[in-house]
């Protein structure tokens, strides 16, 4: 249960978001981009005020808190844009969710150079599914236009990448705390041993004398 409540909030958060949309556009491909555009004010929305909590509950000088206070406040009032221009806001949904397939990609490929810079042999395929997600992200961007002569077409993609892109980012955030807390726990004991042993050395000297 500790190692459940270290995951970051926003991350599980954030990938109910997009999975919960890939669902929705699944089961609704005919859903108006009108509704979609609430669903992801509301969703930005949620997103601030968990990044705000977790500010206000953290030290304010911890490196992790960085920005975390500019980011909250940005995207609840991204969100609150979206809930009052969403007619002029909607025409852009197809394009804004494309690029999160995109950029949830990005970021799984980061999460994968941490795990090898940890040293741990795993890398490699996060680094293959975080490129899959970039690629596939990257396509529906430029192929939205042409898409969108068939809307059930366009939806239908854009919701299966979504659903990769949430269930993927929650294993990757998943794997990689894990293989911090096993090294932190590694350096951990490294370090009480070394502690240990320069205790006993002054007794054994004195013992040999």
């Amino acid at each position: 249960m500790g190692f459940v409540k270290r995951m970051k909030i926003d991350i599980i958060l954030i990938s109910a978001v997009l999975v919960g949309l890939g669902v929705l556009v699944l089961l609704n491909p005919g859903t108006t981009n009108e509704v979609i555009c609430y669903v992801l004010a509301g969703a930005a929305i949620a997103v601030g005020v968990c990044f705000l909590i977790d500010y206000m509950k953290k030290e304010a000088l911890a490196d992790e808190q960085r920005y975390v206070l500019a980011i909250a406040v940005t995207s609840v009032l991204i969100g609150v844009s979206m809930f009052i221009r969403h007619e002029k806001v909607a025409g852009f949904m197809p394009t804004a969710l494309s690029f999160l397939v995109l950029f949830s990609g990005a970021m799984k490929l980061q999460n994968s150079w941490d795990m090898k810079r940890l040293k741990h042999s795993s890398w490699i395929v996060h680094a293959i599914i975080a490129l899959i997600g970039m690629v596939f992200g990257f396509l529906l961007m430029m192929s939205v236009s042409w898409l969108t002569k068939d809307e059930n077409t366009m939806w239908t993609f854009i919701g299966v990448g979504l659903i990769y892109s949430g269930f993927t980012d929650l294993v990757s955030a998943f794997v990689l705390a894990r293989i911090r807390r096993v090294i932190t726990k590694r350096q951990g004991e490294v370090s009480m041993k070394d502690f240990q042993d320069d205790k006993r050395a002054p007794e054994e000297a004195a013992n040999k004398e």
